[in-house]
């Protein structure tokens, strides 16, 4: 997190171009990395990016920095809209194979593997209960820890290691692995 968020929020209320910039820069690659690995599609996860920096913009003025970081707002509104594009879809899209994988062409047989384990483990996902998804990204796609997703999701640190232990028991039952 950036020490000098608070006053680039305030800069950013008086619609300070360049401080809007610098907010957009900082959060962007998280926020559509977070709605792209939810909804498994590239142009959707860039139109949803775009929607939830749109809502940002526009709900900014009302937002009061109170020490947690702008990011959790932001992934308060990218969960939000992430739901609105599964309610009005009638079921959810599985993330298609990662084609980078088949790109490299040094190891077919790794390359082959670890699609069908990324396909594996995204069918697995998509069986997690909401907050358990958003858990699982927050923490292993993202890398944020305990509290910072706590703060996210507006639950305790505990609450959040319980999500989290629920959510790697149901991958490893869904995915037929009792180690």
């Amino acid at each position: 997190m950036h020490n000098d968020e608070p006053s680039l929020i305030e800069r950013a209320k008086r619609y300070d171009r360049k401080a809007i910039s610098e907010l957009y820069k900082r959060h962007v690659q998280s926020i559509y990395r977070y709605i792209y690995y939810r909804v498994g599609d590239v142009n959707v996860a860039e139109d949803l990016t775009a929607d939830v920096f749109l809502k940002a913009l526009e709900g900014l003025e009302g937002f009061t920095y109170r020490g947690i970081p702008f990011s959790a707002w932001l992934y308060r509104i990218a969960h939000a809209r992430v739901m609105d594009h599964f309610r009005k879809q009638a079921r959810r899209e599985l993330l298609p194979l990662d084609e980078r994988l088949v790109a490299t062409g040094k190891d077919l047989q790794a390359a082959v593997e670890a699609q069908f384990y990324h396909e594996e483990l995204q069918l697995a996902i998509a069986q997690l209960t909401a907050d358990q998804q958003q858990v699982i990204i927050l923490k292993f796609v993202e890398g944020l820890s305990n509290a910072e997703i706590g703060r996210i999701l507006g639950k305790s640190e505990g609450a959040v290691k319980s999500l989290q232990h629920r959510a790697l028991n149901s991958l490893q039952r869904v995915m037929g692995k009792e180690e």
